[in-house]
């Protein structure tokens, strides 16, 4: 649309002058090819295309300080900016410089993730057991044992956990017997607030340079795995600017991480590092005329560090728990405090602290993570002290670490002095070491994988001990692999051993392996075949050895994973300096809950898992993330374990794998478990009832295609019904004793519903006839 005004308002026009006439235009306008129009003000006078400063503003553009006297801007005069003007379209469109566009910068995070949590249509009360059994005979002589963990969930805030081992041991000394409890705790997570709060039972908070303490106690801790889509570590953040609409593809060491739309401008792009260590990161920018840019950064990602801002700590207060696995109710008499905390200051620096207290002892310490550089790895250092009574103490230490595609190095060290002590050190005599070093050094290459370590520990009033290792491995065609280790003791008592070892898998779940080994106790060399069990559908595994050499054996064992748990069984043979001996043995893991009303065995439960129900409905084939887990029970039901808690598990099942008649409100649900905890999913579904027939009036014509005819019961509402060709009709769960009606003037009719030979099914009925 074109207009012939005076230009008036748009500017302010200097004292004395008086604005000259022109043509006042309202143009659909892009810049820089964005596909979005708009329409704008500009003026046309003498074949030039002039703009006021506000109008440039609202289509995002920066105005040049510069303007004539009437307050406008010849478009044509503005540095780099190419004008195309389609009079005919009224059309309108400006190729401007990226340093023009004024807009804020686009920011793209795609680190964010939605925070999850469990559906409370999905939560159900329970009680879940896990059993682990294993028993042998060997000589005459029997050792059973067995660990239980008993679980209650869903009543009420938290969870109840207790666990507890039992061992029986048979011979010509008699029979003993032994059960020992070991853990006892409530339990309360807090996704919103990543916070976890444990009462009873617990190991304290410990870095890199102080150690745990087994109390029984309280315990509040930040809990990242309560949102595990969060990304703890520092982004990687790339910037850069597009002049035209262009896709970004981010690529990191080669591999295509994202690709994102963006318009012209700034954009910035944040990520969460697919590497641990050195790598080099790839932006593509691709604009609408598939010219291409590429920009390439430097980058290094460590677990070490955490994001600027974000914080990780725990507090303990409780007394020391004693004779761990020996007795059940053993507990110290004085009480134990303790606090860890790591916090990112900086993307590239993050600090942490450790303090510990009980009657006669402080300790308290600082550290800090530090990475160097874009590509110059992770410095560690920390420094604590200790008061133990009179005894004074410090301790100190640092590390390196720097991982590459093709090289890795690392090295520690942690260093006492004669006073220093922590709790455990005082309360239980558990002695810290005086000095610990670490070094390992790996590189990749064509000819395979290199390893190289040191460690050394020195405790007090002993000589140190030090050892050297060496590894090799390397894959072939076949996926094949072969293996050496070699290992020496540099102390005293000088000795080395070495492990070679080959393998090649014949197919997915069966291989075959040979060994070689040197030790102290000699040389022996072992042959080996195997098959193992789908984790998902379960089935038949074996496993069989015979080694000859220093030491002669012979095993074989068979397992079985199924729906209700795992069991094996097997039998070792061994001839040790001509003494023939056989041992016997057996195992079997598995859970029994309670959900819902519902009492079943399952596998063994390490983190969480679902009942299914399919509403009565048996044998429907249950999938978990696209592989197929189990099939219903004939009362509709099936435990799936395992799930990973606080995340999304897609179950589902194939509609095309059941009976055309069923209906079947969703074929995908999400579940969100709590940890340690089971959620009901239910899918909603049903046989249905449908006939199909044809109607015809009362001269024997067909019904005419597209009319309506109306299915009617007592007490129930009327049905609608759509007349295909030939007079076809479809009736779904037709309700008992219906009639059609069909209102077609002087051709209304009326005729009763077919007798229907079943409740349930699809069935092609004779024709009716509508009188």
């Amino acid at each position: 649309m074109s207009v012939n005004a005076p230009v008036d308002g748009a500017t302010a026009t200097p004292a004395g002058q008086t604005a000259p006439a022109g043509q006042v235009l309202f143009l659909e306008t892009r810049i820089n090819h964005e596909p979005n129009t708009r329409l704008a003000r500009f003026i046309t006078r003498d074949g030039v295309l002039l703009a006021s400063p506000s109008t440039l503003r609202e289509l995002g553009l920066r105005p040049p300080a510069a303007a004539d006297a009437t307050g406008l801007i010849a478009l044509h005069a503005l540095a780099g900016v190419r004008v195309d003007f389609d009079a005919s379209l009224q059309q309108l469109d400006l190729l401007v410089p990226v340093q023009m566009l004024e807009r804020p910068l686009t920011h793209i995070d795609l680190a964010r993730r939605p925070m999850l949590g469990p559906d409370p249509g999905q939560r159900s009360p329970g009680v879940l057991l896990n059993y682990d059994l294993y028993g042998q005979r060997f000589a005459g002589t029997g050792n059973y044992n067995a660990y239980n963990e008993l679980l209650l969930f869903g009543m009420g805030p938290g969870q109840w956990s207790t666990t507890m081992s039992s061992e029986l041991h048979t011979g010509s000394a008699g029979t003993g017997i032994r059960t020992t409890r070991l853990d006892s705790r409530w339990q309360l997570d807090l996704p919103d607030t990543m916070l976890t709060l444990s009462i009873g039972d617990t190991l304290s908070g410990a870095l890199d340079w102080s150690r745990a303490t087994r109390i029984g106690g309280i315990r509040l801790s930040r809990n990242f795995a309560l949102q595990p889509y969060r990304v703890t570590t520092p982004l990687a953040s790339f910037a850069g600017e597009a002049v035209l609409p262009s896709t970004v593809d981010l690529y990191i060491d080669g591999i295509r991480q994202s690709s994102q739309q963006v318009l012209p401008g700034g954009f910035q792009l944040d990520a969460a590092p697919s590497i641990n260590g050195a790598g080099q990161a790839q932006l593509v920018v691709t604009d609408i005329n598939g010219q291409r840019r590429t920009m390439d950064f430097a980058l290094y990602a460590s677990p070490r560090l955490l994001q600027a801002g974000l914080s990780d700590w725990s507090l303990e207060l409780g007394t020391l728990r004693r004779d761990y696995g020996r007795r059940s109710f053993v507990y110290g008499n004085k009480p134990v405090a303790s606090a860890s905390t790591r916090r990112g200051l900086e993307e590239w620096l993050t600090v942490e602290a450790h303090a510990e207290a009980s009657a006669g002892i402080v300790q308290a310490g600082a550290g800090m993570q530090m990475l160097l550089g874009q590509r110059g790895g992770v410095l560690s250092a920390s420094l604590a002290a200790s008061q133990a009574g009179p005894r004074q103490g410090s301790q100190y230490g640092l590390g390196y670490q720097w991982v590459s595609s093709w090289l890795s190095l690392a090295a520690s060290t942690l260093r006492r002095s004669q006073g220093f002590r922590d709790v455990p050190a005082v309360l239980e005599q558990a002695t810290l070491p005086r000095r610990t070093d670490q070094a390992y050094a790996g590189f990749s290459t064509r000819f395979g994988q290199f390893g190289l370590s040191y460690v050394s520990q020195r405790l007090p009033g002993v000589d140190p001990s030090r050892y050297a290792s060496f590894n090799w491995s390397r894959s072939s065609s076949g996926n094949a692999l072969l293996s050496l280790s070699y290992n020496r003791n540099l102390g005293g008592s000088r000795s080395d051993s070495a492990f070679l070892y080959w393998s090649l898998p014949l197919d997915r779940h069966t291989s075959i392996a040979a060994s070689a080994r040197h030790g102290l106790d000699g040389n022996s060399v072992s042959m080996e075949a195997g098959r193992g069990v789908s984790s998902d559908l379960g089935g038949w595994g074996w496993h069989a050895q015979a080694s000859e050499g220093n030491y002669r054996s012979a095993r074989a064992e068979v397992t079985r994973l199924g729906e209700y748990g795992q069991w094996s069984a097997g039998l070792e043979r061994t001839d040790s300096s001509g003494a023939h001996s056989t041992l016997l043995y057996a195992s079997a893991s598995g859970g029994v809950v309670w959900l819902g009303g519902y009492l079943q065995a399952l596998r063994r439960v390490d983190d969480a898992f679902a009942l299914v129900s399919t509403d009565g409905i048996g044998h429907v084939p249950i999938h978990l993330e696209n592989r197929m887990v189990g099939t219903t029970d004939a009362r509709g039901y099936l435990l799936v374990t395992p799930l990973n808690a606080w995340q999304h598990n897609q179950l589902s099942i194939d509609p095309q794998q059941l009976p055309a008649d069923m209906l079947i409100k969703a074929t995908r649900i999400d579940v969100v478990p709590a940890s340690r905890s089971g959620a009901k999913v239910s899918f909603a579904m049903r046989r249905t009832l449908s006939l199909q027939f044809g109607i015809r009036d009362r001269h024997g014509q067909w019904l005419p295609a597209g009319s309506h005819i109306i299915l009617q019961a007592e007490g129930s509402a009327p049905i609608a019904l759509s007349v295909g060709h030939e007079g076809k009709v479809y009736v779904q769960d037709p309700p008992a004793q219906a009639r059609l009606h069909f209102d077609g003037g002087d051709a209304a009719c009326h005729a009763a519903l077919p007798v229907v030979p079943a409740r349930e099914g699809h069935f092609e009925l004779a024709d009716v006839i509508c009188r």
